[in-house]
C-alpha cells in the first residue's frame, strides 16, 4: 500500500508539557513527521502501540504501522495510521517454532521497512519488542541516519527465562540477554514500561543518553474520562471480569477454576474473559469446570470495545502468576479497572505494590487458588469497602496519567528527530 500524502503542518514541542529539552534542538518548531513502527502483534488489539500511533497521528504525524494486519489506513487528527502487513505466523508453541515465527517476521519487516523507507523517508523508526532484534528491521533507515527506538514492552531474558523453563545461566538465555544488548546498541533511544525495568537493564550494562519511561496508563480519548467506582449491587448478577493475555503467566487457568467456588456460594456471579482466545485451551476449560459461571469471549477483542465490556462488570480481576518476568510488570489491566472505577482482585507482585497499596486494590497470594477465592469473596461480603478502595485507587492514577505519559513519549521523538535533522 503506497503512502497516503498529509498535509504537512508546523508542530512547536512548546504546545505539549514536555519535560525534557527537545524543544531547544532547533531553537524552534519541528516539522510534522514521517515515523515507522514495527511491532509482532496485529494493531487492533495491542493497546500500548495504538495510544503511541495515535498520539503522533494526533498532531499531524504519518505512521506507518509494519505489523500482522492491515492494509489499512487510520485517519487520526491531522495525521494518519498505515497498516502494512507482514505475513509471518504468529510465534507460540516450542522454542523451534517460536525463533522459527520471530525470524520470519524479522525478515519480512527488514523488506517492508527497507522498501517503505526506498519511497520515502522515514524521519524516524520505532521498534516495538518482542523480540528485541526486530531493532535490525530499521537498518536501512539506520544507515541511512534516521533514529531507531527500541520500545521495551517486555525485558525478553526474563520472558525468555519462564516461557521455556530455562534458568539465567542456561546458554540460550545468555544468548538472548546477548541479543538485547546488541539490538539496545542499535538504537539511539529506548522506551521502557516502567523504572523497574529500566533499572533491570541498567544491572545488564544498557544504558542510553536518551531514554523515557512511558507507562500503559488508558488513554483517555478511547476510555473516556475517569469513571468514579460505583456500589457493588447488594442482590442480582455480579460480574467479574478479566481481559488480557492468555498466556500461561498472566494466570487466567487459576480464575477460572476459583469462580465456580465462588458461585457455588453466591449464584449469580459470573465472569467474563476477554482475550485472543481462538482455539485456546481456556475455552474447553471453562467449558469444563464452569460452563454456567465463565463465558470466554470466542474472538479477539478490539481496544475499541473494551471500555464497554468493562462499563458492564463489577470487579477486575489480575491473576498473574509470579515468576522472574512478571515480577518486573505493572498490568495495563489493572489501570483500566482503576480508571474505569472497578474495584480490583489483584496478585500480590512486587511492582504492583510499589503503586497500590492493600488499602486500595484486594490483593491475594499469586499462584493461590484458595487465596484467590477468599479474596473475591472478601469483595463479595463487604461491597461498601470495595468501592471506597476502588475510589483510592483511582487517586493514584493522577500522577500517571495518559497525558503526561504521552508528554513524555512525544518529546522523546521530537528530541531524536531534531538531532537528525540537524545533522
Amino acid at each position: 500500500m503506497g503512502a497516503v500524502a498529509v498535509a504537512s503542518r508546523l508542530r512547536s514541542p512548546a504546545q505539549e508539557p514536555i519535560d525534557s529539552d527537545a524543544a531547544k534542538v532547533n531553537g524552534g518548531p519541528v516539522s510534522s513527521l514521517r515515523v515507522c513502527m514495527v511491532h509482532y502483534s496485529p494493531f487492533e488489539v495491542d493497546s500500548r502501540i495504538q495510544r503511541q500511533a495515535r498520539a503522533l497521528a494526533e498532531r499531524g504525524d504519518e505512521v506507518h504501522c509494519v505489523c500482522l494486519e492491515g492494509p489499512a489506513t487510520l485517519a487520526f487528527g491531522a495525521g494518519a495510521i498505515h497498516l502494512h502487513p507482514v505475513s509471518a505466523p504468529k510465534a507460540g508453541g516450542g522454542f523451534t517454532s517460536y525463533l522459527s515465527g520471530n525470524l520470519r517476521f524479522l525478515a519480512g519487516s527488514f523488506r517492508r521497512v527497507s522498501a517503505l523507507h526506498r519511497e520515502q523517508r522515514f524521519d524516524l523508526v520505532e521498534i516495538h519488542n518482542m523480540p528485541d532484534a526486530l531493532t535490525f528491521a530499521a537498518l536501512l533507515p539506520k544507515l541511512g541516519g534516521a533514529p531507531v527506538i527500541l520500545n521495551i514492552h517486555d525485558t525478553f531474558p526474563e520472558l525468555f527465562s519462564t516461557m521455556f523453563g530455562r534458568p539465567e545461566g542456561h546458554p540460550l538465555v545468555r544468548l538472548v540477554g546477548l541479543e538485547e544488548r546488541a539490538s539496545c546498541a542499535l538504537a539511539d533511544g529506548l522506551v521502557f514500561v516502567t523504572d523497574e525495568a529500566r533499572e533491570r537493564l541498567r544491572t545488564r550494562g544498557v544504558t542510553k543518553p536518551r531514554t523515557r519511561v512511558v507507562m500503559n496508563t488508558p488513554d483517555e480519548r478511547v476510555f473516556g474520562e475517569t469513571r468514579p467506582p460505583e456500589p457493588l449491587p447488594v442482590e442480582g448478577p455480579l460480574n467479574l471480569v478479566y481481559h488480557g493475555g492468555l498466556a500461561p503467566r498472566f494466570g487466567v487457568e487459576l480464575l477460572v477454576r476459583a469462580v465456580p467456588r465462588v458461585a457455588a456460594e453466591h449464584s449469580q456471579v459470573s465472569l467474563d474473559v476477554y482475550g485472543a482466545a481462538r482455539n485456546a485451551p481456556i475455552v474447553d476449560l471453562a467449558a469444563k469446570l464452569a460452563p454456567h459461571s465463565v463465558r470466554v469471549a470466542p474472538e479477539p477483542t478490539p481496544l475499541e470495545d473494551i471500555p464497554a465490556k468493562l462499563r458492564r462488570a463489577h470487579v477486575g480481576i489480575v491473576p498473574t502468576l509470579e515468576d522472574e518476568f512478571t515480577r518486573l510488570l505493572l498490568p495495563v489491566k489493572l489501570l483500566e479497572y482503576v480508571h474505569m472505577g472497578l474495584p480490583a482482585v489483584v496478585a500480590r507482585l512486587p511492582v504492583i505494590e510499589r503503586y497500590f497499596s492493600d488499602d486500595e486494590v484486594s490483593y491475594f497470594t499469586a499462584g493461590d487458588v484458595e487465596s484467590l477465592v477468599e479474596a473475591i469473596e472478601r469483595v463479595l461480603r463487604d461491597p461498601a469497602a470495595a468501592t471506597e478502595r476502588a475510589v483510592r485507587a483511582q487517586r493514584r492514577l493522577v500522577d500517571i496519567a495518559w497525558p503526561r505519559q504521552r508528554a513524555g513519549y512525544l518529546s522523546l521523538i521530537d528530541e531524536l528527530a531534531g538531532v537528525h535533522a540537524n545533522g
